[in-house]
């Protein structure tokens, strides 16, 4: 007979919004200042987890004359909109993964947690006991939040980021102009942080309509029967949601639910695994991303689901490819392959991300595989241009699959700040 260790389904209820020790949540606010500085060693663009995580590496290797351009009101945000939108209550990754420099003694955010044992639930402290002694445990996301406020504040971030939106990025002589909607800031080199994009709906799918939402944007359930379609941790968020007011579910994806603690296999986070990750060709990476790289729910939804599906309130259309949607003022129509059409009030699409090549990179060529940009495996340069460089999931055929969870920010960070070193000449006073 064969076991599988459940967690607690009831982690997914954690609180979320306490006032916790430590916390500073000014330190994630971007400064809404008219001017920018006319010049700095480096540029960061975007503010989010990946951004947090080099802003704490450079802050220890002395590099101190850099810039974050967020778009944004806080750093950050997108990610905990995201998760605010549907209804997450805990952080997927393990406490061991949190912003923060790679082999630096700052405080962990198992630390941190210890910080706020009285803030936390009998099932939270049961989770710091698990990280204490090396098991999986996850953090609620109130604890990852305020936690980041800390990185921010006692590697002073906030002071060193500015909110604007970069419109262009210009190759000028020996560095770079970074062109924003709030003037141009000079920069002796740019790291592209920009996070993910949402995976819009196929071309033909009406998603105009009040009665289809993406699963980035917060709205109220419709009375009715919904339709969520997509197979990954904001579709199982999404269902559990609905599931828990009471409201019946068509839940539609292409292949079968997985259940793990990642997305990507656990051996990519080590280095052995990103050393495997570096021996094979360009076209096997670009597989590997696509094979090993799943979408997956934690654990803990499993009895819930189980439970719903048992009772009727949730119909799982497994390896179910919908092939058309279309909308009306009184609610979706889905037609799916090799089945009967669904109706039902609402349709809640959860398809996934990709990462964005962008802001427009103007001057120089940058040679792509599969839409993601070659990059040297050891600094994280864009291949064949001096001073760019890249972090998150755009330098997933440099890191691997992990390199698009926080784990990874923290690798690519080191990797970055020491070609920054280098590249700058000096440490900064």
């Amino acid at each position: 007979m064969t076991y599988t260790f459940i967690p607690a389904p009831e982690l997914l209820d954690s609180p979320r919004g306490r006032r916790l020790v430590g916390a500073t949540p000014s330190a994630l606010m971007v400064p809404e200042r008219p001017e920018l500085p006319p010049t700095a060693s480096a540029v960061i663009v975007g503010g989010g987890l990946a951004a947090l995580s080099l802003a704490a590496r450079l802050w220890h290797d002395g590099i101190r004359d850099y810039l974050i351009l967020e778009r944004g009101p806080r750093l950050g945000g997108q990610f905990f909109e995201r998760t605010a939108s549907v209804g997450q209550m805990i952080l997927r990754s393990p406490y061991e993964h949190h912003p923060g420099a790679e082999g630096h003694s700052d405080c962990e955010m198992l630390d941190f947690a210890r910080l706020n044992w009285n803030h936390l639930t009998a099932i939270e402290q049961n989770e710091v006991r698990m990280a204490q002694s090396g098991q999986r445990a996850v953090a609620p996301l109130d604890v990852f939040e305020g936690f980041c406020s800390h990185v921010a504040a006692t590697h002073s971030i906030t002071e060193r980021s500015r909110r604007a939106e970069v419109q262009k990025v210009v190759a000028d002589g020996d560095g770079w102009r970074v062109a924003t909607d709030r003037g141009d800031v000079r920069a002796t080199a740019v790291v592209l942080a920009v996070g993910e994009a949402r995976r819009e709906a196929p071309d033909g799918w009406d998603t105009a309509s009040e009665r289809v939402r993406y699963w980035d944007e917060p709205c109220e359930p419709i009375d009715g029967r919904h339709a969520v379609i997509g197979a990954g941790l904001s579709a199982a968020h999404i269902v559990a949601d609905l599931c828990a007011r009471g409201l019946a579910v068509d839940w539609v994806f292409r292949g079968k639910e997985h259940y793990q603690c990642a997305d990507v296999n656990a051996a990519f986070f080590r280095p052995e695994g990103r050393a495997i990750f570096h021996l094979d060709s360009l076209e096997r990476r670009w597989a590997m991303l696509s094979v090993e790289r799943r979408p997956s729910i934690m654990f803990e939804f499993r009895p819930r689901l189980r439970a719903w599906e048992e009772v009727g309130l949730l119909s799982v259309h497994r390896e179910t490819v919908v092939t058309e949607l279309r909308a009306d003022p009184t609610g979706v129509a889905l037609c799916i392959d090799g089945g009967a059409p669904l109706r039902v009030s609402q349709a809640h699409l959860a398809l996934g991300t990709r990462p964005p090549l962008a802001p427009e990179v103007s001057g120089a060529e940058i040679r792509t595989h599969g839409g993601l940009p070659l990059m040297d495996e050891t600094t994280l340069q864009i291949s064949g241009i001096t001073g760019l460089y890249a972090i998150g999931a755009l330098a997933s055929l440099a890191l691997g699959p992990a390199t698009r969870n926080i784990d990874g920010h923290r690798v690519a960070a080191a990797r970055i700040s020491t070609s920054l070193r280098r590249r700058l000449g000096s440490r900064e006073a």
